[in-house]
């Protein structure tokens, strides 16, 4: 069963009730199993009000599984963010992160920023709607 790593700018577009993106994580959701960077839950909960988050968290949590930051993701993420800046590229911490987490654990990124994650190694699900 594939994992699908979903960013959280396909997960506002849900809690935002995107048609495409209701569809797109129901799709995923019954081919495999949707996961969510502990990072992404944090740039989520940031966008919302408390309120808001009452509502949405458990939502959330009920959609995806929450994957944590282990040493060897950040290790990762440094590695990947040094040999990036060596060639002039400075990548966002967050950003390199998630795409550590994905790469190591064989996970699928599913995101509309495409450009946010310059890895060629990563496995990318890339939405257009």
């Amino acid at each position: 069963m594939k994992t699908y790593l979903i960013d959280s700018d396909v997960l506002i577009d849900f809690f935002k009730r995107k048609p495409e993106a209701i569809v797109l994580l129901e799709e995923l959701g019954e081919h495999g199993q949707l996961v969510i960077s502990a990072l992404s839950v944090a740039e989520l909960r940031s966008g919302w009000t408390k309120k808001e988050a009452e509502v949405y968290l458990p939502r959330l949590y009920n959609i995806v599984s929450v994957i944590g930051v282990s040493g060897e993701i950040a290790e990762q993420a440094g590695a990947y963010r040094e040999a990036y800046r060596k060639k002039g590229v400075v990548l966002p911490t967050i950003d390199i992160l998630i795409s550590a987490t994905a790469i190591t654990n064989s996970y699928c990124l599913v995101t509309r920023n495409k450009k946010d994650y310059p890895l060629p190694e990563l496995e990318m699900y890339p939405v257009e709607y």
